[in-house]
This record gives C-alpha cells, structure tokens and sequence, in this order.
C-alpha cells in the first residue's frame, strides 16, 4: 500500500494532461503553437511534416509529460506500507516461563509434558520463522521458581539450559505466580523495545505467594505480550517420574487436576492469549503467533508504529528516490529524441 507524505502536490500531475488538451484545442483551430525546427529561420513556412517527424516530436513530448508526473510523484513523498513476515526480531526478549513440578512428567503428552513444552521452545529458537534475533530468556519453576538462563541471543545456550529442567527439580508444587512474576522481571530488566512472556504449565496452582493473575496484570501495564499455554488433559494419565531429592521412581496412573480456567483466566488478566494443547501438532502451530505478540509488543511499548496481521510491524519505505531516477531518465530521453533528430532543443 502506498501512502503520501504531501498528497497535495499530486495535484502537479494534472499539468501535462491539461497542456496536451489545450494543445490539442489550439491545434484544431489551425493555430500553430511553434515552429518546428526543419523550418528555415525567417523564411516561408513548410507544409505539415511528415508523419515520423511529427510521431517523433509526441513521443519526446510524452517522455517530458511523463518525467513531470514522476517528478511530481517523487515531491509528494511516497511510502510503501507493508506488514512484512519479520526475517528479524531484533529488539525482542521473550522469556518462557516452563513449568518444571512433577506432574509435568504425566505423559498424556509425547512423551512427556515437560518434553513437549520444551520442544516447543526448541522448535522456534531453531525455526528460520521463528527466534531470528529475538533474546530468549528461561524461567524455570515449581514450588520456587529459578532463572535457567537470562535472555541472550547466543541459542546454543539457551538449548543447552533448556535440557537442564527436570521435573522436580524445583520442589514439589506449582507456583504459576512466581514463574510469571520471575519472566517479568527479566523482561524489565532489560528494557527490550519488545517484551513478550510465554507461561508453559499443566496450570495446577497449588504454592506460592504471588497470585498469577497479579503476574499477568503487570506484564500488561508494561506493553508486554503474553501467551499462556495449557498443556495436558483431566483425569487418569499414565506417569513415570524419578524424584531428583530421593531418586526414588514412581510410576503408574496419575490423576491429574489440569486446571483450563484457571490458566485462561490469567491470559484473560493480563490482555494476553490462552491456547490449549492436547497433542504435540498443536503446540508447534503456535510459534507464529509469538511473532505477532512481539509485533504487538513493540507497537505498544514505543507508542509508533501498527501491528498487522501476519506478525509484522507497519514499516514506511519511501519510494520517492526510484521515481525521481525514471524522471531523470523520461527527461534524458525526449531531449536525446529532439537533439538527435531534430538538430536542437525543439
């Protein structure tokens, strides 16, 4: 889409259409305008030229008449608009807030939870749509919540930290408050034009001394994009889980309490997004919606800019300079058709 700076001056386009109409008026009353050039000076005029002569003299009038409209085109200031797919995310810190109790081991998921969540993260730090350039940050938690690793762009990092959760590893509870809380401060930390804060839980709050809802309402106050991913099912769900404390193995049938309104109520608080996911094909479909929350975020957090569907930013490019190059040239060419044919400037 096309947008001008100085819409007014268009209306400069409008000269050589209404020289040509009252040329051609003039010319159907048998009055002639200028001499052309193959005239002697001051002797008698000839008859009409022949037709190529006259088809070369409008051909280098329509280059001039078109070098005016590029000319005028290019002072009005184009931009092309464009939501892009970003190629980049530069200015980006997402941070995954990965639920790391016990119950992330059940297996209603392949093969696991925890597995496929941090699949998930494998797939868009490693996706050519996917990270390209946005800090990744880790958050880890259970009963407490820990930093697994600060954003950073170094990916290779960031994987090597993901395989370091384990389930239990945190103690034996779910704190969604404090793993929400704890990606926010990393995202304020770094003061990142986008902030987006990814919660990945099976949403069995169950500890902790800050409300999730709180969390999300935080993130939301600081222009920070939010996605709550509910991941597993109700009921009995086989389990196999080797407690890091004791190193004790417990494995069987699990009852789980997966809690879908509690999770869709704290995506609901902090103006954010809730997908839940009963299969591994489904939270792989996800990763592109995170580029449209850090689109989203930047917008809301510099107060420029639109965001666009498809996960891009509204960008003004300005156009104007190849204009003015075809003017440059529409011109070079009806004074190279007068001066080579006609012997002057006609």
């Amino acid at each position: 889409m096309i947008s001008f700076e100085y819409p007014a001056v268009l209306a400069l386009c409008l000269v050589p259409p209404a020289v040509a109409v009252m040329s051609a008026v003039r010319s159907s009353r048998h009055t002639r305008r200028l001499a052309l050039p193959l005239d002697l000076w001051n002797g008698t005029r000839t008859a009409d030229a022949p037709s190529f002569w006259r088809l070369a003299s409008l051909v280098s009038g329509l280059f001039y008449g078109l070098a005016w409209m590029a000319l005028a085109l290019a002072a009005a200031g184009p931009a092309g608009e464009s939501g892009d797919v970003p190629s980049s995310n530069i200015g980006i810190d997402l941070v995954f807030a990965i639920d790391a109790s016990p119950s992330m081991a059940a297996g209603d998921l392949d093969p696991t939870r925890l597995e496929a969540a941090k699949a998930f993260v494998r797939a868009y730090v490693e996706s050519p749509e996917g990270a390209a350039g946005a800090a990744v940050g880790l958050v880890a938690f259970g009963a407490e919540a820990a930093l697994a690793c600060p954003p950073t762009t170094d990916y290779a990092t960031v994987l090597e930290r993901l395989e370091t959760i384990k389930p239990g590893i945190l103690g034996d509870g779910t704190a969604l408050g404090l793993g929400l809380s704890s990606a926010f401060r990393q995202l304020a930390a770094s003061g990142a034009p986008g902030a987006v804060a990814v919660l990945l839980s099976d949403g069995e709050d169950n500890v902790g001394l800050v409300h999730p809802a709180d969390a999300a309402r935080a993130l939301d106050a600081y222009g920070a994009g939010l996605l709550v991913v509910g991941l597993g099912s109700r009921g009995d769900v086989p389990i196999d889980y080797v407690d890091p404390a004791t190193g004790q193995r417990m494995s069987g049938a699990y009852r789980s309490g997966f809690d879908d309104a509690a999770m869709s109520s704290i995506a609901a608080a902090g103006g954010g997004i809730y997908r839940t996911v009963d299969d591994t094909r489904a939270l792989a479909a996800l990763a592109a919606e995170l580029g449209d929350l850090g689109s989203a975020s930047v917008a809301a957090r510099s107060g420029t800019g639109a965001a666009m569907p498809g996960g891009g930013i509204a960008a003004k490019r300005p156009v104007g300079r190849p204009l003015f190059l075809a003017a440059m040239a529409l011109a070079a060419l009806g004074w190279a058709i007068r001066r080579l044919l006609f012997g002057g400037l006609a």
